[in-house]
């Protein structure tokens, strides 16, 4: 391993208020993989230059976004694509809110 500044898994989810397993979870799928992985132990480390990215799929996440399609914006940074994927992400979010109501309204 490199003399660079490193974060273990455990930190790097305190400090963007996270589980470990929402960790593993991005990088099964292929959206933030560690930046360096201890051949012996196993232990996740992550650079700081790995925060904007991890930022990144928390704001999509917060919006529902499902991570297929947060991996597609991270594969191509399109503004246009990703203005169509916020888009389509909005018209779902309110139809979950019109059934939401509904359900109240029943209640």
């Amino acid at each position: 391993m490199e003399n660079k500044k490193l974060f273990q898994i455990g930190d790097v989810a305190k400090m963007f208020h996270i589980s470990v397993g929402s960790l593993r979870r991005y990088e099964q799928a292929g959206l933030l993989k560690p930046e360096y992985t201890d051949p012996e132990t196993g232990y996740r480390y992550y650079s700081a230059r790995q925060f904007e990215v991890l930022n990144t799929i928390r704001y999509l996440r917060v919006l529902d976004m499902p991570l297929g399609q947060i991996g597609e914006f991270l594969g191509n940074r399109d503004i246009d694509v990703i203005e169509a994927k916020l888009l389509n992400q909005k018209k779902l979010i309110e139809k979950k809110r019109r059934e939401l109501e509904t359900i109240e309204r029943k209640i």
